[in-house]
């Protein structure tokens, strides 16, 4: 049990322009966003950027303490390596779930992932570095990122300010996958036996969906439009080849809820029109459909996906999220998913619960959920540039029978469209 709490750990991006003019300049012209420069502790770069170390920020502890440190990867686009120099994790919770113990001197956060992790302080005292850099599986040149680590301080009571040399973490290359393979076989759920936390992993499934994700490419139709790509062409993303479209007149709530028609269709498919092995081949055919489609499911379903990376232009390790409920992560693996074989694997025991789910770039992971929570509920690319280029759904999730399980009306001074 920790005997302190240290205050939060978030880790961001920064951007010396405005960051929603760099986020509408990428859409408007169709080309990737400018990278950020540079990350973030608790909106403070660190020493190793320039005229960054008179806010570097500090946390104090005292030797011979158990602190527990809650991190928040609030970062726009990136996934980061995390450490504290010298000194093991626990890793106890993750989404605010509870976990079996896992001990580790690194961990990997996803944007939108939260994880809390306990730390002993038995180390000779002095300064070290809490430091995070950047996981990013693509070559850099294609998709370029911060090459700095950020960094705040650990320091114990008694080394005074600024004592010494300051110890900083070694980072595994940017593209390196081995630690996200190994955390995620690693985690696992935790169960009390006093009966307050269960588990309710579902055995079996009413609905088995496979989502593809990944990039596509679109042609700039418009009048007078002009693209930054090659021959006229914009990035998109996509789910099983659709490119969300988010609608402007009407929630897909509002819409769902007052059954207004020709907000949404309801034909988001179960799988991809076509199959092929999806991490092999960067297909030749790169464009996407378009449209607002959701899938309906009933109130009380079991829901199992399998959210699999695609190689169209190339692979990525995509953070997929979950709104309304958490979801249980059952299996990953690399390559591509196979119903027949890759089912044996799935741990149904212990799995841990969590919101946001990485996927392994080149590979897959399969989830299960109970929809007990009524309503219209976004999927997404926890990565906020492909969220915006179209990586998403929607569920909708049914009326229960029971007054809990109705979706209330919307609050009387629910602002107008």
């Amino acid at each position: 049990m920790p005997q302190k709490e240290l205050p939060p750990l978030i880790l961001g991006e920064w951007w010396n322009a405005n960051v929603e003019d760099v986020s509408a300049q990428a859409l408007a012209t169709g080309g990737a966003y400018n990278v950020s420069d540079a990350l973030t502790i608790n909106g403070q770069p660190g020493d190793l950027y320039n005229c960054s170390s008179d806010g570097t920020f500090v946390y104090h502890v005292s030797r011979g303490r158990v602190y527990m440190l809650r991190i928040i990867n609030a970062a726009l686009n990136f996934q980061m390596y995390f450490a504290i120099a010298n000194h093991t994790l626990t890793v106890v919770e993750a989404d605010a779930e509870y976990t079996q113990e896992l001990l580790t001197d690194m961990i990997i956060l996803a944007p939108g992932q939260t994880t809390n992790v306990l730390f002993t302080t038995n180390k000779s005292s002095g300064d070290y570095y809490i430091a995070a850099s950047v996981y990013s599986t693509p070559n850099a040149e294609i998709v370029p990122f911060p090459q700095t680590p950020t960094t705040a301080i650990l320091r114990y009571e008694a080394a005074g300010s600024g004592t010494g040399q300051v110890v900083l973490p070694s980072f595994p290359l940017a593209n390196d996958s081995s630690l996200h393979v190994k955390l995620s076989k690693a985690l696992k759920g935790k169960q009390f036996s006093e009966g307050f936390y269960h588990f309710d992993v579902p055995q079996t499934v009413d609905y088995d969906l496979l989502h593809t994700i990944g990039y596509a490419l679109q042609r700039c139709a418009a009048p007078n439009e002009t693209c930054m790509g090659q021959r006229n062409i914009r990035f998109r993303a996509s789910m099983n080849n659709i490119s969300f479209v988010s609608p402007d007149a009407y929630s897909i709530l509002e819409a769902h809820y007052n059954h207004v028609n020709g907000v949404y269709t309801t034909n988001f498919p179960d799988a991809p029109y076509f199959k092929y092995d999806y991490t092999a081949v960067n297909p030749i055919n790169k464009a996407a459909l378009s449209g607002t489609r959701v899938r309906v499911i009933p109130f009380n379903s079991t829901v199992q996906v399998v959210y699999q990376d695609t190689a169209t232009l190339f692979i990525q390790s995509h953070p997929m999220h979950l709104h309304g409920q958490n979801f249980y992560i059952v299996g990953t693996g690399n390559g591509t998913y196979n119903p027949k074989t890759d089912p044996a694997t799935f741990n149904l025991v212990n799995p841990p619960s969590r919101n946001t789910v990485s996927v392994y770039p080149g590979g897959w992971a399969a989830v299960r959920f109970r929809a007990i929570n009524p309503g219209a509920w976004l999927v997404h690319c926890h990565f906020d540039i492909h969220m915006s280029w179209g990586m998403d759904m929607v569920f909708i999730t049914l009326n229960g029978k029971k007054d809990s399980e109705i979706l209330p009306p919307p609050p009387k001074d629910l602002p107008k469209c």
